[in-house]
């Protein structure tokens, strides 16, 4: 294990004689404000998984073990089992006893992204341009049509698009023209006081920054 990899993970434990179970440091604590969980209460999770749905015989990936808000990540290797995160557990004690969780193959968050992207009908990401010169993305313009949301589908028969800002913005900027974060509209000529269209990609306008 190279040493960046070792700093993500603790140390692997042998099960069943050929199987190693790592916990990653994430799995242990989430966030920095949480109390982190004893490992041997996750490796014992680990293998009460394992026993019930054969995580480790199954072929090379990453499963999601799910059931009303508990949820594990399980990466699956040659050898290996790794905790990836593990969280809504101690509701149950940390036993998963006969409760039935779903198993299923765990999304990368570029697809999970892809998703919800998908579910709000984007079609197009703004930018801002950053102090470095760099394009951070900041906002996105969606066909409401295509959007799976029961707002936006409400405005369908007055509006054709949707464009939404990070809300950060409107602490940092003090003259954008937008009562809320997201505004509808029919014509990109009405939002060309928002963002403008530049280098196949709409650009966040200049705004005077709160002082």
């Amino acid at each position: 294990m190279s040493s960046k990899s070792s700093k993500k993970l603790n140390k692997d434990i042998q099960y069943n004689g050929k199987i190693n179970i790592s916990i990653s440091k994430h799995a242990i604590k989430r966030r920095k404000h949480y109390t982190p969980i004893e490992k041997d209460i996750l490796i014992d999770l680990v293998k009460q998984i394992d026993e019930k749905y054969h995580i480790s015989k199954r072929d090379k990936n990453s499963y999601k073990i799910s059931h009303k808000g508990a949820i594990a990540i399980i990466k699956k290797t040659d050898d290996s089992l790794l905790l990836v995160t593990a969280y809504g557990f101690k509701r149950y004690d940390y036993k998963i006893g006969n409760i039935k969780f779903k198993v299923s193959i765990a999304l990368s968050i570029q697809e999970r992204k892809k998703i919800r992207e998908d579910s709000k009908g984007i079609i197009h990401k703004i930018y801002i341009i950053n102090f470095l010169g760099k394009k951070v993305e900041c906002g996105s313009i969606s066909d409401i049509s295509k959007s799976k949301h029961s707002k936006d589908k409400k405005q369908t028969n007055e509006f054709r698009y949707k464009i939404v800002l990070d809300w950060k913005l409107f602490i940092k900027f003090e003259n954008i023209p937008m009562k809320h974060y997201y505004l509808y509209f029919n014509n990109f000529d009405e939002i060309s006081n928002i963002v403008h269209f530049g280098n196949d990609v709409f650009i966040l306008n200049d705004f005077t920054r709160n002082s």
